[in-house]
This record gives C-alpha cells, structure tokens and sequence, in this order.
C-alpha cells in the first residue's frame, strides 16, 4: 500500500483551495460590479474643445444621462491632433464603461483616410454604444451669386469652369469633403479655399472673398440675410430648418454630406453595460431638454442601436474613403 509521505500535501491542497475562492471572488466583485453599473460618476471625454457645438452636445447629454443614470457624467474636452488625442485616452483607457468617448464622424470614419498611421482603430479599438446626433452640411453662397436654387447654382459653375470657390476651416474637415463630394458628384470645377477656423470661413463668405461654403452653422447667417442658403445635405428635410430643400431632391440624387456624433466605449466593455448606456441615451434622446439643444445646434436626432451605429461607420468610412481619394485631399 502507497502512503503519501510528503508532510506539506494538506497544505498544498489548501493552498489551491484558496486561489480558487480568491478567482471565484474576483468573478463575483467584476459580475456584481457590471449588474451594479454605474456606481461612481462617467467620464464623457469630448474630442472637441469647450464651446463648439460638440461641447455643448456632450453637456447637455451628460446632464440628462447624470439625472437617468443616478451617477454623475463628467465631461472633459481633450480636443487636438484631428479628434485623436481623445480618442486615444478612451481607447486606452478601462473596459469598465466609466470612460466612454463622444466621437464624431471625423474621428472614427475621415481619420482612417487622412493618416497613414493612428493611434487607436475606429472598430478593433472601440465598441459602440449610440448615434447622438447629426448636423448637415448647408450649401450657402454669397448674397452677390445671383442664384436662388441648386439649378440656377449649377448652371452657372458649370459655365464658369475654375472661377468660383468655396470655403472651409481647413484641409480634410468635414466642410472641405462636403465641397470635394459636391463637385465630384455635380462635375463642376470649382476650387477650394481652406482657412484656418469655420468662423473665418463664413466671414469670408459674408465678405465676398468666396462664393460658397458647406458649412453646417449657418442657420443665424442665413436668416438674417447675411447668406444664402441654396440647400441642406442631409437625404431628408432637417427637422431644424425643415423650410430648406434639401441638395438630393433639388437635382443631385444622394448627396448626403452630414456631421454626426456618437458615444463609443473602450473594445470589451461588457454587453450589459453597453446595453444600458444605449437603452438611457436613446430615452434621452425622448426628452425635451437634449431635443430643443440640438435642435437650437441645426441638427437632428438619431438614437438606435450599437449594431446600426457599427453599421454607419464602416459606411461611412468607405465613403469618405473614396472621395478622399478621388479628390486628392490630404491631412497638411
């Protein structure tokens, strides 16, 4: 008969017992902890800085999840190099659901065609959780282009061929892909001027310096008569300024050229979290206070789910890919 001699063998023994209830107990704290979620307060980070329209859609959104939820959700701007540096923060940062990402269609959907090399992957690194909002693109011209359509608009690019131009706060944003999607789908030549901000962009405009731009904050300008408003370029009416036709039914079919954001959270976040922060934004995208603010940002409410967010980036992402490409646009 074999006797185990070894005067350490309970001990060994007691020893694994331990490790075991200690995984079993971290398994209960990380399950207890999601079903408990969220029991100390959300970071939104903002990819843009304070005072824009970003800014003050992540606050506003922070203010209606924080009363939902019943944590507080703290927005903090990290604005700087093309969205990324936020992006890159979250992308980092713990799967927990306690730092989540308010990205824009610049961060997740141009980014990948403007830079040979990023920090973060739009999909691999990030999980989504909910489209917030969109706001268009508006085709304006300048009070002396004597047009008062998109056909009238048309007619005259076309019979001026490189002489007319339009504005943009830059190289690659989001108002100079509006122009190059315009003129590669219309087949009119018509240069591009990239400034420095979208203030001296519209300012440039007001001032006859350009005849267009395809700006998406123009609602105040254009009401008081300081542009001209020829159409929006969103594929329906935008619940904001439902009086302007649209660019796709005023004569080119599927144009669409829209801003929109949309919370992510870090990749393996677990499903239960992601599910009840997309069930809580899409209740307060039902309530007055986050409607009347994008409707006073000239934008429109989405909602939905994280798979038909998921769905909207990779098209997008494809999109934009090809019109960067066809237009030659570059991040410099």
């Amino acid at each position: 008969m074999f006797y185990d001699m070894n005067p350490l063998r309970p001990f060994l023994k007691l020893k694994r017992l331990f490790i075991f209830l200690v995984f079993l107990s971290g398994m209960w704290n990380l399950v207890f902890a999601q079903s408990d979620y969220p029991n100390h307060p959300i970071k939104l980070i903002c990819v843009h800085a304070a005072g824009g329209s970003a800014d003050a859609l992540s606050r506003v959104l922070a203010d209606r999840l924080s009363k939902l939820l019943g944590q507080s959700v703290v927005v903090e701007n990290k604005p700087g190099a093309g969205t990324m540096l936020g992006a890159t923060q979250v992308a980092n940062a713990p799967a927990d659901g306690y730092t989540v990402l308010m990205a824009s269609v610049t961060t997740l959907s141009i980014n990948p065609s403007l830079y040979s090399q990023m920090s973060y992957h739009p999909l691999k690194d990030f999980s989504p959780v909910a489209l917030v909002a969109q706001t268009p693109s508006v085709l304006a011209v300048s009070p002396s282009v004597n047009v008062k359509n998109l056909k009238e608009l048309l007619e005259l690019l076309r019979a001026n061929p490189g002489k007319y131009n339009y504005s943009s706060p830059g190289q690659g944003t989001s108002a100079h892909l509006a122009g190059a999607l315009f003129t590669s789908m219309a087949k009119v030549d018509v240069v591009h001027i990239p400034y420095k901000a979208s203030a001296s962009a519209v300012l440039s405009l007001m001032s006859g310096e350009v005849q267009m731009t395809f700006e998406n904050s123009l609602v105040p300008f254009s009401k008081s008569g300081k542009l001209k408003p020829i159409g929006v370029a969103s594929l329906k009416r935008s619940i904001s300024w439902p009086e302007l036709p649209t660019i796709a039914e005023q004569g080119l079919p599927g144009y669409e050229s829209t801003v929109w954001y949309g919370v992510v959270a870090p990749s393996a976040t677990p499903s239960d979290i992601i599910k009840k922060l997309n069930d809580n934004i899409n209740l307060a995208l039902g309530q007055k206070e986050l409607l009347d603010k994008i409707k006073s940002l000239s934008g429109d409410p989405i909602g939905g789910t994280p798979e038909s967010f998921t769905d909207r980036i990779k098209a997008d992402t494809i999109k934009w890919a090809q019109v960067i490409k066809i237009a030659g646009v570059t991040s410099e």
